[in-house]
C-alpha cells in the first residue's frame, strides 16, 4: 500500500512537471507596468519608436467614423464604441490609448439617448466632436 502511493505521488509529480515543461515561456514578466502611464499601441507598431507610432493609421478615415455616430441613438452604435456618459450617469473607463477608438457620451432628445459627443483616440492625440445644436 505505502509503495503504491508513493509511486502514484510521483506519477502525479511527473505529470505536473511535464504539463510545466510544455507550457514553455510564455514572455510573462515580473516588470509591474507604471499606472500613470497610459498604455499606447497598435498591432505592428513599435512602442519604443515614437516616430513609427500610428505610421501606416488613417486619420481622416477615423475622423469620419468619429463623425458618423455623432446623433446615433445608442441602441444603434457599433459594439466597439465605449460609453463614457449616459445622461447624468459617468462610466469608468480604461487609460489605454488605441488608435481608432471611439468613446461617446450620450443625451436623452426625449425618444432615447443619442450620441452628443465623440472622442476618436489619433496618433497626434484625442480629438473632440459635438453635436451641433440646432
Amino acid at each position: 500500500m505505502r509503495r503504491s502511493l508513493r509511486t502514484a505521488g510521483i506519477a502525479v509529480l511527473s505529470t505536473i512537471a511535464l504539463a510545466l515543461a510544455a507550457c514553455g515561456d510564455d514572455g510573462v514578466t515580473d516588470e509591474v507596468p507604471d499606472p500613470d502611464e497610459p498604455v499606447v499601441s497598435e498591432p505592428g507598431d513599435d512602442v519604443d519608436d515614437p516616430d513609427d507610432f500610428g505610421a501606416d493609421f488613417d486619420t481622416d478615415a477615423a475622423r469620419e467614423e468619429a463623425r458618423a455616430v455623432l446623433g446615433m441613438p445608442e441602441e444603434d452604435l457599433p459594439e466597439d464604441v465605449r460609453i463614457a456618459r449616459r445622461g447624468d450617469e459617468s462610466f469608468l473607463l480604461t487609460e489605454d490609448y488605441v488608435l481608432g477608438r471611439r468613446t461617446v457620451e450620450l443625451d436623452d432628445d426625449g425618444d432615447g439617448y443619442r450620441v452628443t459627443s465623440v472622442v476618436v483616440e489619433l496618433p497626434d492625440g484625442p480629438e473632440t466632436f459635438e453635436l451641433e445644436s440646432s
